[in-house]
């Protein structure tokens, strides 16, 4: 081995135990940054959940157009189907399913846009957020049918038994809004189209109903019609008690997909 040779071994070894040294240190200042975060992240106080209100609020401010615009969307729809309808009470419970068909795209579009696990991991539970976008939901339903009541109150000229149309409104969108929960607790990956198809099937069984037992629509089957709304109402009601056992614990509503 020349002197030329040896110069250039001692040399590639010197610049390597140099860069050995360098990288051993740049390792012990990375774990005394992340001790120093730590220690500081433990003297941080554990900030207060927000208030159910101020998050519905928060919540409101960034649902209220794709709600009001899927119910406006409904309501018209229902108001051209209703006045092109014969005058019978009958016909109103084929309608109330479009509400809930509605709502479909604000109460699932964690699904369709993927963020299922980003309200998992954040301050206010994932069934906060459920039980928000439902308050909001069905308020702007409730406003719906009660335009859809007026509105087929004007159209029949007359004052017809009120009673039976809010049964008749209530039942349907009962069954269809417990039904859509207990989707949305399944949370399986098919449940969206399996809630927009159960929504379509129901107008279509309303319909068939309508035509094939006329006797269901007479005022002596109101005891019927009382006894599915309570029935479904307490289904409904269990499938609330879900969701705020859900937000007591801190949990999502169904799990993550």
């Amino acid at each position: 081995m020349n002197k030329g040779q040896l110069k250039k071994g001692l040399t590639g070894y010197i610049q390597e135990l140099l860069g050995q040294d360098d990288h051993f240190a740049r390792k012990d200042e990375t774990i005394r940054l992340c001790a120093e975060i730590m220690r500081g992240q433990a003297d941080v106080p554990a900030e207060p959940r927000s208030n159910f209100w101020q998050f519905l609020s928060g919540v409101f401010r960034f649902e209220w157009p794709p709600i009001v615009f899927f119910q406006t969307v409904a309501l018209l729809l229902v108001g051209l189907f209703l006045y092109g309808a014969p005058r019978d009470l009958r016909y109103v419970p084929v309608y109330i399913p479009l509400f809930v068909l509605a709502v479909i795209p604000v109460l699932f579009q964690e699904q369709y846009f993927g963020t299922g696990e980003l309200e998992a991991v954040t301050r206010s539970s994932g069934a906060q957020i459920v039980l928000a976008r439902l308050l909001l939901s069905g308020a702007a339903n409730l406003v719906c049918m009660t335009v859809l009541l007026w509105l087929e109150i004007h159209l029949t000229g007359g004052r017809p038994d009120l009673g039976r149309m809010i049964l008749y409104c209530l039942v349907p969108y009962l069954v269809c809004m417990t039904v859509l929960l207990h989707l949305i607790r399944s949370r399986k990956k098919d449940s969206m189209p399996l809630a927009a198809a159960m929504s379509l099937g129901s107008c279509l069984f309303w319909r068939v109903s309508s035509r094939l037992v006329p006797g269901l629509y007479e005022l002596s089957a109101v005891g019927v019609w009382i006894a599915a709304f309570t029935l479904f109402a307490a289904f409904f009601a269990r499938e609330i008690c879900f969701i705020v056992k859900a937000d007591k614990e801190g949990k999502m509503y169904g799990p993550v997909v």
